[in-house]
């Protein structure tokens, strides 16, 4: 064979230094995967097949209020319905559809992100909105230049939705009554 032809004019290395060294063994795909990881898939696969569900049950109530005239029947003939009930299937079938779907496309972005709780949600946004600088210089002066009574409310509310609660509250500075 020529080398024209693709051959190459390398010959094959003779003594076992010189010899490639054999590569890992593959894992598979399965063996890989954690446990939040498996659990992050399974919400997703839920969540989807949900909204799957709620789309076929919606495009089946929408069929059946179809009016298909029979053969000599009048094709203006208006069917009998209630109002009530259909506005109670049109609710229903609208919040079915939109909580299925943000929940496939919550447990979707938890998976492309690898985020298995708020907390990491939380840390993620932090970080992420650092990366970008959104941290602007007015923002930063106006944390230096705040009230101590805002500074105090702020503190509490941080305290009250981390289930931390400070010894040192408000009613315990105060004097007590007697």
């Amino acid at each position: 064979m020529s080398l024209a032809m693709g051959a190459s004019d390398q010959t094959p290395p003779t003594s076992p230094e010189q010899a490639s060294p054999v590569p890992p063994a593959k894992r598979s795909w399965r063996e890989s995967l954690t446990p939040e990881r498996k659990r992050l898939y399974r919400n997703f696969l839920f969540a989807t097949t949900a909204t799957y569900l709620s789309v076929m049950i919606t495009k089946r109530a929408i069929i059946s209020r179809r009016h298909v005239p029979s053969l000599f029947h009048h094709n203006n003939y208006v069917p009998q319905f209630n109002k009530y009930q259909d506005g109670i299937q049109a609710v229903t079938l609208g919040t079915l559809l939109s909580c299925s779907t943000f929940a496939m496309g919550v447990t979707g972005v938890a998976l492309v992100f690898n985020i298995n709780n708020p907390y990491e949600f939380h840390a993620a946004m932090r970080n992420y909105m650092r990366g970008l600088g959104l941290q602007t210089e007015l923002s930063k002066e106006l944390e230096k230049n705040v009230d101590p009574r805002v500074k105090e409310i702020e503190d509490a509310i941080e305290n009250f939705l981390s289930d931390s609660f400070p010894d040192d509250t408000p009613d315990a500075k105060g004097e007590k009554k007697n």
